[in-house]
């Protein structure tokens, strides 16, 4: 994982160049937004409620039921993001989708990675142990959207 910080929804540094395990640390200043990239197998699972769409409509409720489990939090548009350590063996990219559901992914040879706008009360170094690994039944389900 790694931490920096957005201005206008971009990052102000060069944040794919920015080693893992490098974060942010104090008050994010005003006008500015704190954002977190996964790293290694984290995925950032960002159900949208925006823009006419809905991701949870989309979501199986077993796969909702297991997302409950891991660390997650809610975004600004009544969305979630939600972090899993993916066990599966497919590669999964970083992608965003019709239905409201996206995928962010650390930077890997070939692909940028993502990021999302952490909107969180507790530095993600903190939150890390609370994220779970993957079912087989939620491995499936990514693949089927994000490989």
């Amino acid at each position: 994982m790694k931490s920096f910080l957005l201005r206008n929804g971009t990052p102000i540094i060069r944040w794919g160049s920015l080693p893992d395990n490098v974060f942010y640390e104090g008050v994010v200043p005003e006008g500015f937004d704190l954002a977190v990239s996964p790293s290694n197998n984290y995925v950032i699972i960002d159900v949208d409620v925006k823009n006419g769409k809905n991701g949870f409509i989309h979501m199986p409720m077993k796969i909702l039921d297991e997302l409950a489990l891991t660390f997650h939090y809610p975004t600004k548009s009544g969305g979630e993001h939600y972090f899993v350590n993916y066990t599966g063996d497919k590669t999964l990219i970083n992608k965003s989708t019709q239905f409201g559901l996206d995928l962010r992914i650390g930077a890997k040879k070939g692909n940028a990675g993502g990021y999302v706008k952490y909107h969180h009360n507790v530095d993600i170094r903190q939150c890390i142990p609370l994220i779970k690994e993957t079912s087989e039944n939620l491995n499936k389900w990514l693949e089927a959207l994000f490989s």
